[in-house]
């Protein structure tokens, strides 16, 4: 596998130089560049002069405008809003604006983010959470864009990933969305270390497709302007579903529908925040997994949802198989059979801890607690068994019809 350079951990600290308000609570932005106080002397003109300027006038700027949908986020707005102010962007992109779409809020995410140089909506009643605030957003600022960026309010951009993702939306035509590869915001707990080494694995795994990936996560994607327009238009002039319960892989099975590729921008990079507790944890990977059986059962079998169709039907199987070994397990012990073992059967336990001793070797900020949770093979077995239990309880909500709470 070819190695990567993973980004740097953002620092639990930031040097504040101007507030941008008189709030004493208000954060500010750090500026990414150095002002100077006087401007040099103006070059003589040339004609080679001339043509690099009549070449840069010429140069169509595309624009991109960025819809952060935020319940309840006066925790993290400011660090979100601040790496959005402080991106680098290249002379072909210009960001139009930034709107923060305050969903159904009881804190002070609005006014926070007020303080900075972005535009604030405010919605008091919307029912159709996350995936309403989005749509109303796009309708009111956002849909004259060539390309829209989405973003959770507790993720934190670094300072080129928008002009990574906006490249590689420029450089294939063919893209109608790209997300950006995800990293845990610095954190503790064993619940935060087990995510954290989880993300890492499943980057390996996009690298692995060739950054083809199965959701253009909401974390942070970003739409061709003119793909979001021909899934609007076939849904009563709203791209994102509100009835479903994770919009983002909604919208992407709609975009697969209509023959645009979705990937990931290998050279974007963004912090979000993982769920603290194994309760959180366990609601959030609820609805992941019920959202996305029933996206698939509401489409049935179509060139966009038959590899994720059939991965399902791969976890059952391999769901059905563990019990299956766990009862033997459990028979042999209970009836004193005698144990046999043979090395050949330890070769694919040693394959697997070379995947996962390898796979946390790049991960960024790893430590001595990192090294022993994987070196020990059994926390993180656990882990799965959490996961693909709670995969287990989706699948019979689901089937059975269980309502499911966003």
């Amino acid at each position: 596998m070819a190695s990567r350079t993973h980004p740097t951990v953002p620092p639990s600290t930031r040097r504040r130089p101007a507030r941008r308000s008189t709030d004493p609570d208000a954060p500010t932005v750090q500026l990414g560049r150095a002002v100077t106080a006087s401007a040099p002397a103006a070059p003589a003109t040339t004609s080679a002069t001339r043509s690099t300027r009549s070449t840069k006038a010429t140069t169509p700027v595309t624009t991109v405008t960025v819809l952060v949908p935020a319940h309840d986020e006066e925790a993290g707005i400011a660090a979100t809003v601040e790496g959005l102010l402080a991106q680098d962007t290249p002379d072909w992109l210009r960001i139009a604006g930034v709107v923060v779409i305050a969903n159904n809020c009881t804190d002070r995410t609005a006014e926070i983010a007020r303080t900075y140089p972005v535009t604030v909506i405010e919605m008091a009643r919307n029912p159709d959470k996350k995936a309403g605030a989005l749509n109303h957003g796009w309708r009111e600022a956002a849909r004259d864009a060539d390309l829209v960026l989405t973003m959770d309010a507790d993720t934190v951009l670094l300072p080129d990933t928008v002009a990574a993702m906006a490249g590689e939306m420029r450089a294939n035509a063919v893209l109608g969305a790209v997300c950006a590869r995800y990293w845990a915001t610095p954190g503790r707990g064993l619940a935060w270390r087990l995510q954290r080494l989880e993300y890492t694995r499943y980057d390996d795994l996009r690298d692995l497709r060739g950054w083809r990936v199965s959701v253009a996560s909401g974390a942070a994607a970003m739409y061709r302007g003119r793909a979001l327009e021909q899934v609007a238009a076939a849904r009563d002039g709203a791209p994102w579903d509100g009835a479903s319960l994770i919009e983002d892989y909604a919208l992407t099975l709609e975009l697969k529908a209509r023959g645009w590729r979705v990937a990931a921008a290998k050279h974007a990079h963004v912090y979000t925040t993982p769920p603290s507790t194994f309760r959180a944890l366990w609601r959030q990977r609820l609805r992941w997994g019920r959202g996305g059986m029933d996206e698939c059962l509401k489409r049935g079998w179509t060139p966009a949802t038959r590899q994720d169709a059939l991965s399902y039907v791969l976890f059952g199987f391999s769901v059905f198989f563990r019990v299956l070994f766990l009862a033997m397990l459990t028979l042999m012990i209970v009836y004193e059979v005698p144990f046999r073992y043979a090395l050949i059967g330890l070769i694919p336990l040693a394959v697997m801890w070379v995947e996962r001793v390898t796979s946390m070797w790049r991960l960024p900020g790893r430590g001595a607690v990192d090294v022993a949770l994987v070196a020990v093979l059994l926390v993180e077995d656990v882990y799965g068994f959490f996961l693909e239990w709670c995969a287990v309880v989706a699948a019979f909500r689901c089937l059975n019809a269980h309502r499911q709470a966003w």
